[in-house]
């Protein structure tokens, strides 16, 4: 059983990793910010189906995503790839690491609570209850965002939190309209690609963060 002192000891310990690395720029930006990019877009090339402005219907929404996993999984391959041989001499900083991992829980819990949403739509033959899943993403976006944050010390990532917070609710508001999709896609450009740019230009000039 674990005692007072020794979850004292825990907490003081990730605290003081966080302190030590803070200081240095945060790797992996880059794939946030292509996330938005790719995904966004997708968003809006569903809502423009939606709105019988481009001619997809049917499979073709489905469609839409296929590719943009496909694409984004390119991506991602690509700058793994360039960002493992730039920064082989390189060792990322606590910070980096908990950025990195943070971000890969959330990734993983966005897909495990997809899976639970589609479960739960099968068992209830109701579809409807797949407009619950876009205020999910945000929200645990929101908890990356804050949880980073408030561990390497980034104000802004705070705000990026909180944004995340506020949009998971207004789009919880507009469930099962189109309306939905294209405020998901403007949510994923500032909510992914801005700060993700941002942390790309931080790794460029990493004095002044905050």
């Amino acid at each position: 059983m674990v005692d007072d002192n020794t979850l004292r000891e825990d907490i003081s310990f990730l605290r003081q990793m966080a302190e030590s690395g803070r200081k240095g720029p945060i790797l992996g930006g880059i794939f946030l910010a292509a996330a938005g990019v790719v995904f966004g877009l997708a968003c809006i090339v569903s809502w423009l189906g939606y709105e019988d402005i481009l001619p997809i219907h049917g499979w073709g929404q489905l469609w839409i995503w296929i590719a943009a996993f496909a694409v984004f999984w390119i991506i991602w391959l690509v700058l793994f790839r360039r960002m493992r041989s730039a920064n082989d001499a390189l060792v990322p900083g606590n910070a980096s690491a908990t950025f990195g991992v943070i971000w890969g829980v959330c990734g993983m819990a966005v897909m495990v609570a997809f899976v639970a949403v589609e479960v739960v739509t099968w068992r209830l033959n109701a579809p409807v209850v797949q407009s619950g899943f876009v205020p999910i993403i945000f929200a645990f976006y929101g908890a990356a965002w804050m949880a980073n944050g408030a561990l390497a010390k980034r104000r802004w990532m705070m705000l990026a939190g909180v944004g995340s917070f506020l949009f998971a609710i207004a789009i919880a508001f507009m469930a099962n309209t189109t309306t939905q999709i294209l405020v998901m896609g403007a949510g994923l450009l500032l909510l992914l690609t801005l700060p993700g740019l941002k942390l790309v230009a931080d790794e460029a000039h990493p004095k002044g963060q905050q």
